[in-house]
């Protein structure tokens, strides 16, 4: 009876919580649709007792009441999007997306999107660390056990190993900044490392060519800011209707594998990744690698294919495990293996296409 009660009382204060937050986040909103009616009602009164004949009284009220009717719509839809839409950006231009984050993504003690780590690894655990960008993150992703890393750990435990998977992907970062995040987590001891590669990986660390794009194309004018920030429908259908949100994707696209074009810029980061294996050889780290192509992108004109084949040959020379994904989603529809229409970020499907491929490398390794 008193767990029952604590029950209730845990949900009328999260109830209550809830309406608190929701009369401070709309009450701007609240405010101009209470201000519009009172000012309708008395419009209307005032029409009704003028002296205009009833053409002009019914005129007058049409187009009080479509006023007021255009407030009520508008304040729907802008509650609808600050509250209910739930699809991400995968540029992060829209503001939507900062309350897609707020509801799916939390981070551990180790400051990634994953359950908290144990600095201490128990006997008989192997204990695997993926490696990544915001596709190891789980861009676009809702719920984390959709991701590859976790269905990679639920298929070992199903298939008897005592595995830990720990994701440690990170959003933004290319090569340099993967390698660096690992130096602040080898002390968690892992046996197999799972590298997830993306073709934007080449980028020089702190010095990528498409951070000017997203801070140039992300740029509003004052007006448009400030209406911005004020709605969330407006912000939506401003991005939606807006050509340089799609050029954004282009550009960057360009930006990416311009980098492989370059001698210079490719030997340095085949330099990189190859001294890196290295140091997890070292440490007796089995290694698979994972490529993932740009989902979006998928289909007869397909650009990067050349740069997969490269790729994978030079993981195959370093030794590792390597799985190209493009051999298996090449012959698919891009629309159904991006997370949305706003995020390129591979889906679902995606994810547990990479989970079985990987599961099917890994397996190997643990007898």
């Amino acid at each position: 009876m008193l767990f029952n009660l604590w029950a209730h009382l845990s949900y009328f204060e999260l109830a209550r919580n809830k309406l608190s937050y929701f009369l401070k986040d709309f009450s701007g909103y609240l405010i101009l649709i209470l201000t519009s009616f009172i000012l309708i009602v008395f419009s209307s009164i005032k029409i009704f007792k003028s002296n205009l004949i009833n053409r002009k009284k019914k005129i007058y009220l049409s187009l009080v009441s479509t006023i007021f009717i255009i407030i009520l719509l508008f304040s729907f839809f802008e509650a609808y999007f600050r509250y209910r839409y739930d699809e991400s950006d995968g540029l992060g231009f829209l503001k939507v997306n900062e309350r897609w984050h707020a509801r799916h993504v939390v981070y551990n003690n180790y400051f990634f999107r994953d359950r908290d780590f144990d600095p201490n690894k128990r006997a008989g655990i192997v204990r695997i660390g993926v490696l990544g960008d915001s596709i190891a993150f789980g861009g676009g992703i809702k719920n984390v056990n959709d991701r590859f890393s976790n269905i990679l750990e639920k298929k070992l435990r199903d298939a008897g190993k005592n595995a830990q998977v720990y994701n440690l992907g990170t959003q933004g970062y290319d090569t340099g900044g993967e390698i660096e995040s690992y130096q602040k987590v080898r002390h968690l001891n892992f046996d197999i490392i799972v590298w997830q590669y993306f073709l934007n990986d080449i980028q020089p660390y702190g010095k990528s060519t498409g951070t000017p794009i997203i801070a140039r194309n992300s740029q509003q004018a004052k007006i448009v800011q400030f209406l911005s920030n004020k709605s969330f429908f407006f912000d939506f259908i401003y991005w939606r209707l807006s050509q340089r949100y799609q050029k954004t994707f282009d550009q960057l696209k360009n930006a990416d594998l311009a980098q492989y074009q370059n001698p210079e810029v490719l030997q340095k980061h085949k330099e990189e990744m190859s001294a890196f294996i290295k140091d997890l050889k070292r440490e007796n780290k089995r290694i698979v690698v994972i490529i993932f192509p740009f989902v979006h992108l998928i289909g007869a004109d397909y650009p990067a294919t050349n740069i997969h084949q490269d790729l994978n040959q030079f993981f195959e020379q370093e030794g590792v495990e390597v799985i190209n994904l493009l051999d298996y989603l090449k012959d698919k529809k891009a629309r159904n293996l991006i997370a949305s229409g706003l995020d390129s970020h591979p889906n679902e499907a995606v994810h547990a296409e990479a989970a079985q491929k990987l599961f099917e490398k890994v397996m190997p390794l643990l007898k």
